[in-house]
């Protein structure tokens, strides 16, 4: 893991040779969150769906082109039409390959209306969509290249055609080049040895057909469409390629998407870990490449652990998307017709919704740590193959005694077959919960708002009230816990350091869940003001083992990550019994103060001294100011000065703390900076 986190270092250095720093966004966040995959919401209006954002329109090749060279998009043009009459917006795709329509089979003579040769059937055995692609294309033909190319540019021409209002509501186009949207050109294997496709001879021709859509959807004067792709990485053999190929054929102004992977498809799934670092940094807060990921759910809510409770289906699979920074969330209809009877899962897309636009930390609105800890058998260090055995994907001892370790924490591996499986296997066939698993999700599940030295502060449980059913709580599934015992009597908690990077908190309203589970339990939250540390909430419990949600406001916080291991918060423990969390959720509201930190200001660089200042404020500048401001870390006028001759201020007044200096000529800010009084 620490690898490849090096590896994602040395790309982005790599990167910025042909990335440009000002980038324009390919799918504005307000974009961000649950959509609709079709037809499973009939009526907009309903305020029950007031979470979904965008629709998804999909046609098979053989339906917008029925008859050769004769193009139908009636259908999309309704989805279209329903996008603009509900004012959402809606992507397209069109399913080729086995999707692709009879007649490029035909073999006709008349070379007028059939210039090309005939195209022969490809069949497969051992697939698992026989009786649903029970034929395909032979991809590598001339013939299916000049038919694919052509339907691609038709495609082009109808969407950007449309009206403003209406064009105007296409977010992006999803790149579909063999079977489905798994970018493989068979399920199965071919029956004649012949119609074989080597990797590299697939792989050249996905680029040409996406060289296709860039001609057609990016290279034009006007009415630019963004794609999105799938099967590319920048690490992964086999991947590499289409990676590279993408990155340095795509403009980056218009940017690019990719197929978001199936990790909201349920919880504690093979490859979480490594796929969370390969992507997020593309993804949250992006210093370079930025992109978006699109994904879908299918049907494993249907399936095996994902019904033991589906609440917690959703609930943990939702955050599992977060956690490896999913943008769009495409929801089956199957699944949407569920969540219309149960508003528990409403919320659960409500939420998503919410911590999906989450994506810079200076303008987020909320932040969150959702409190959970993922027993990952891959990791070495933190379960020393000495004591647990060789770590190896395969090796079901090891996991179980991973789980041992944990059992009083209520881990536990369910399904010992489905654990050494790969995730496909554990969203189909997995039957319960497993709390070790290869790769999988570590730590909290978190956005700016982080839990400093979670293992070491607090303890993570699992099946925090027993054994899970359809009655429990979505919260039962993961928690984080005092220990008084071991002294874990205080969690510490901070902003991430650009949530206020050029501003200051005016209001924080704060949701802690807890369980509520020992009578006469108590606990408080506290944080720093300009009068030192505060109490915002003190919470002692009734013992009625149910889950709270505690909600207060704080109006006055100091966020410096001054406080010990540099939190800005901390949840204590007043007592010695130890309370149960779920995890912590602040809605942001800022004041712009317009300060910028002077090591940034090349142009009217001078230096604040000393700093940190006792009493007396001096600079050094060479430029004619009138006033001197110095405002509160709030953002609140404190008093100033037009005594600016002596080049110094006296801050004798001011108690400790950070504040803002501003130097001003007239009603001009020349410069500003922040310094901190001792």
């Amino acid at each position: 893991m620490k690898i490849k986190l090096l590896k994602n270092c040395i790309l982005f250095i790599s990167m910025f040779f042909f990335v440009t720093t000002l980038q324009s966004q390919s799918l504005s966040v307000s974009a961000y969150g649950v959509w609709d995959r079709g037809d499973g919401v009939t009526d907009f209006s309903d305020p029950n769906y007031d979470f979904v954002l965008g629709i998804e329109s999909a046609a098979y090749w053989s339906d917008v082109n029925p008859v050769r060279n004769n193009f139908n998009f009636s259908a999309l043009q309704l989805d279209l039409d329903k996008a603009f009459a509900n004012n959402k917006l809606i992507r397209f795709s069109i399913g080729v390959g086995p999707n692709g329509p009879d007649w490029m089979y035909d073999n006709d003579s008349d070379s007028t209306n059939n210039p090309y040769p005939q195209m022969r059937k490809v069949t497969t055995s051992g697939g698992n969509d026989k009786d649903k692609f029970p034929y395909y294309p032979q991809y590598l033909s001339q013939t299916h290249k000049d038919y694919l190319f052509k339907l691609i540019q038709e495609f082009s021409i109808f969407l950007r055609n449309q009206p403003k209002e209406k064009f105007d509501l296409i977010a992006f186009v999803q790149i579909k080049t063999g079977c489905t949207g798994d970018e493989v050109a068979y399920k199965g294997t071919v029956d004649n040895p012949a119609d074989a496709i080597s990797n590299d001879d697939w792989e050249k021709y996905r680029y040409e057909v996406f060289n296709e859509y860039k001609k057609w959807f990016n290279d034009v004067p006007d009415r630019r469409i963004v794609l999105t792709f799938n099967s590319l990485d920048p690490f992964e053999p086999g991947k590499v390629e289409a990676w590279n190929w993408v990155t340095t054929h795509i403009d980056p102004q218009i940017g690019f998407g990719i197929k978001g992977g199936a990790f909201n498809r349920g919880h504690h799934l093979s490859d979480e870990q490594p796929y969370k670092e390969t992507w997020t940094p593309y993804l949250i807060n992006p210093k370079g490449t930025k992109l978006f990921s699109a994904s879908e759910m299918d049907q494993s809510w249907t399936k095996g652990y994902f019904t033991i409770n589906y609440e917690i289906g959703f609930y943990w699979g939702a955050l599992a998307g977060i956690n490896v920074g999913l943008s769009t969330y495409n929801v089956s209809k199957s699944a949407m017709d569920y969540a219309s009877t149960h508003p528990g899962i409403r919320d659960i897309f409500r939420m998503f919704s919410k911590y999906a636009q989450q994506v810079y930390p200076a303008t987020a609105t909320t932040a969150f740590s959702i409190f959970h800890e993922g027993l990952n058998s891959a990791d070495k260090i933190k379960f020393p193959e000495n004591i647990y055995g060789k770590s190896t994907m395969v090796n079901l001892d090891r996991y179980r005694k991973i789980c041992k370790a944990y059992e009083a924490r209520g881990a536990r591996i369910d399904d010992s077959l489905a654990v050494v499986q790969g995730q496909v296997y554990q969203r189909d066939k997995q039957t319960g919960y497993n709390d070790a698993g290869w790769e999988i999700a570590e730590g909290n599940i978190e956005r700016f708002f982080t839990q400093i030295k979670p293992d070491s502060t607090s303890i993570g449980l699992f099946r925090v009230r027993g054994t899970i059913d359809q009655n429990s709580s979505k919260y039962d599934r993961f928690a984080r816990s005092f220990e008084n015992a071991t002294g874990k009597n205080t969690m510490f908690c901070k902003f991430d350091n650009e949530v206020f990077a050029n501003s200051t908190p005016k209001s924080l309203k704060f949701k802690i869940i807890w369980l509520d589970k020992i009578v006469g339990s108590t606990w408080s939250f506290n944080y720093k003001s300009e009068q030192g540390i505060k109490s915002a909430i003190q919470v002692t419990g009734i013992g009625d083992n149910s889950w709270k949600e505690v909600y207060f406001t704080i109006n006055d916080a100091i966020v410096d990550g001054s406080g010990l291991l540099g939190s800005d918060f901390t949840l204590v423990n007043t007592d010695d019994k130890d309370d149960i969390f779920n995890g912590i959720e602040v809605d942001i509201e800022r004041v712009t103060t317009g300060v910028k930190d002077i090591v940034n200001d090349k142009e009217n660089s001078f230096q604040l001294f000393p700093n940190p200042v006792k009493s007396v404020l001096n600079w050094e500048n060479s430029m004619n100011i009138d006033r001197v401001k110095i405002y509160s870390i709030n953002g609140v006028l404190l008093f100033q000065s037009s005594n600016t001759e002596t080049g110094s201020i006296d801050l004798s007044q001011l108690k400790r703390g950070m504040y803002f200096c501003q130097l001003c000529k007239g009603n001009q800010v020349i410069h500003s900076g922040k310094f901190i009084k001792e």
